[in-house]
Parts: structure tokens; C-alpha cells; sequence
């Protein structure tokens, strides 16, 4: 019997020291990691060198892009320069196959957390990234305890000087243990893990063995890489209903939408949703106009829990009788608090045809 294809993503995350490729078999429900540390001399134009390191390893493997069902990439530094720059890099043949998806780091862990057992993201999870001499964190916390949870996620840093913590420093871990304690008094969790190179070496002894005590504590390089990669298999459904607050940089915590009537009442439909960066948060539907060529958007600060209403007149449309005349809004990011919605006239079939016409508007979202 011919062996069914299973769907295989790739995550690749690209750091200025290393770069991390995982591997996601769905059929086999395995993760292969690599690791490619990057030299000295690699390092001023490390998005080249990193991808360069995959492209050889892909060789030596005799490895194609059409051979992934989805590639998904994270960043170091997610900025736009740095997200033109890999974009210009990958060639004809990888955009052919495959769209140019980049997340951030933060929102990779996140996806890794979700996509875990529910043991793992249903009690407080901690992430520890020590690179460099500051200590990045991630804190994945249940928000609303009701039959109906809720969860957040926060990106905050430490700078390790405050604490007399120094990368050669023979004191560096009775410091770090002693940081450690003061900080998850304030920051419980029950399941921590630790990724970056201030980790690497056996420098840890008083600082892991409070770390495990009553805690399951796991270390590893590729976590950002394993999140990228999961997403691939489908998206998180508290991020889809809207229960997952993620604030960190970059992300949209508001929802823009619209209101139709369903059964006699006002329904709230949003057209785009939270728990992505601003450039990957985009949406559209079809509305139908009433006697009004007046549109009311409705912005949700789901962080805030505020709502704001404001409306947008198209004119100069054909006059049609009422509800002959269909609106296409797309919705647009270019921050995390602004954007542009375009509404075009698509007529309503061929006994009104559409103009074509566009009609821009701004928006600037609650801060």
C-alpha cells in the first residue's frame, strides 16, 4: 500500500549568534533540531550568513522547500529592515512555494506554549532568556479562572548589572540565585524554561536547584525555532475567540469590526483579530448598504476592554435602491495603533454593476 504523505513545517530562527532550524512531522508527531553557530567574522551580516547555513544544510540533505508544507521564520530583531532584508534574500523559488511569514521571538514561544499539553499552559509558564548581560522574560498567565479562561502573555526585561551579575563574574551564581528567588516571589510559575547563551556552561549550581524545586524546569536553543514551526499546524483557538492577550512588541490587542443584524438583533463581527504583529493583521468581508453610505467601524482595546465607535461616509456611489450595493473592507496595519481600512464598491451582480471606486480611511487606534 502506497504510504500516505505527511505534512512536514519548517521554523527557522535566525539570532546574530546562531541559527536554529526545526522540523515538525505532523504524521509522526516528531521535532528534528538543528543548530548553526555563527562565526565571528559571520556575524555583521548574520540574516545572510544564517540563511545561507540553512541553504547548505538543505543541500547536504538533499532537502527542497517544496518538500515543507510551510516554512516559518523568527527574528532577533524583527524590524522592518531586518524583515525587508530576509525578504529580499530568499530566492524565486522558495516565494514561489511559499509565502515570506516572520514572527517575532515572543510570539514563536507562545505558539510553542499553546501548542503544547494543557498541563503545560493552563498553570503559569516563565520563559528565561539570558543573552547578552539582560535577562528577557515571558510570562504565560491565566487571567480569568471562569469556565470561559482567559490567558496573557508578557515580554519584559532585567538588566543583570542591577543585581552585580557579570557574565565572568565568580560570584555570578549565588547573584543569579538570589535574583531568582526576589523575582518569582513576584512572578510564580510552575513551569519554566531557559534558552540563550548566558545559560551554556556549569555555572548553574545554586541557581538550578531552586529552579527545580517543585518546578519542571526544561533548557533548550530551538524553542523559538519549535514554536515557528507548530504554527504551521493550525492556529491557537483561544488567539482565534480572542481569549489570549498577547502584549508584546509589535502586537495588536484590538480587534476593528462591524455590526450586522442577525435575528432581529446587532451582532458584533470583527474583521480582524489579536495575537499577531501589526504587519502580519489584515481582514476583510462584504457588507451590504441599507439606505445609509455611511459605515460605523467599532475598535475593541481587548487589553482595556474599551470600545470605540466611528464611522466613515462613502460618497459619489450610483444612486441604487437600498441594499443593492455590496462594500469590500479591507483592513490594513502600519503600526500596532494605526492603519487604513479601504472600502470598495462591488456593486450588487450585473443589474448594478460596481464602480471599482476606493474609499480610504485612516484610522489611529485607542493607545
Amino acid at each position: 500500500m502506497e504510504q500516505l504523505e505527511t505534512r512536514r513545517f519548517a521554523g527557522i530562527d535566525i539570532g546574530k549568534d546562531a541559527v536554529h532550524l526545526s522540523v515538525y512531522d505532523e504524521g509522526k508527531g516528531e521535532m528534528t533540531e538543528e543548530t548553526f553557530p555563527l562565526q565571528e567574522s559571520e556575524q555583521e551580516d548574520y540574516i545572510d550568513s544564517g540563511l545561507c547555513y540553512i541553504l547548505r544544510y538543505m543541500e547536504a540533505n538533499q532537502v527542497k522547500w517544496e518538500d515543507y508544507h510551510g516554512v516559518y521564520f523568527t527574528m532577533e530583531d524583527a524590524s522592518k529592515g531586518c524583515r525587508d532584508h530576509l525578504t529580499e534574500l530568499l530566492d524565486a523559488d522558495f516565494k514561489k512555494r511559499h509565502a515570506v511569514n516572520i514572527m517575532t521571538r515572543f510570539r514563536a514561544f507562545v505558539e510553542y506554549v499553546f501548542h503544547q499539553e494543557r498541563a503545560v499552559w493552563d498553570r503559569n509558564t516563565l520563559l528565561l532568556d539570558y543573552t547578552g548581560n539582560i535577562l528577557h522574560y515571558i510570562q504565560v498567565e491565566q487571567i480569568r479562572s471562569s469556565r470561559q479562561k482567559a490567558y496573557r502573555a508578557v515580554l519584559r526585561e532585567i538588566d543583570l548589572e542591577q543585581y552585580d551579575i557579570g557574565r565572568e563574574d565568580e560570584n555570578k551564581d549565588y547573584n543569579f540565585s538570589r535574583m531568582i528567588k526576589q523575582f518569582l516571589v513576584k512572578h510564580p510559575a510552575h513551569i519554566i524554561f531557559l534558552t540563550g547563551e548566558g545559560f551554556e556552561g556549569n555555572w548553574m549550581r545554586k541557581t538550578l536547584t531552586y529552579l527545580c524545586a517543585g518546578r519542571r524546569v526544561f533548557m533548550g536553543q530551538n524553542l523559538y525555532a519549535n514554536g515557528a514551526s507548530l504554527y504551521g499546524t493550525g492556529t491557537i483557538p483561544f488567539m482565534e475567540e480572542g481569549m489570549l492577550l498577547l502584549q508584546g512588541p509589535d502586537m495588536v490587542y484590538h480587534t476593528i469590526g462591524v455590526t450586522i443584524q442577525e435575528n432581529g438583533k446587532l451582532k458584533y463581527v470583527p474583521i480582524t483579530s489579536i495575537g499577531r504583529e501589526w504587519y502580519n493583521t489584515k481582514g476583510s468581508i462584504d457588507i451590504i448598504l441599507d439606505k445609509s453610505q455611511k459605515v460605523e467601524f467599532f475598535y475593541h482595546n481587548t487589553k482595556e476592554n474599551e470600545m470605540e465607535c466611528t464611522s466613515c461616509e462613502i460618497k459619489d456611489l450610483p444612486s441604487r435602491p437600498p441594499k443593492t450595493t455590496r462594500i469590500r473592507i479591507q483592513v490594513e496595519f502600519t503600526s500596532d495603533t494605526e492603519g487604513v481600512i479601504l472600502l470598495k464598491d462591488m456593486g450588487f451582480g450585473t443589474m448594478f454593476p460596481g464602480t471599482g471606486k476606493v474609499t480610504i480611511f485612516p484610522f489611529k487606534l485607542i493607545s
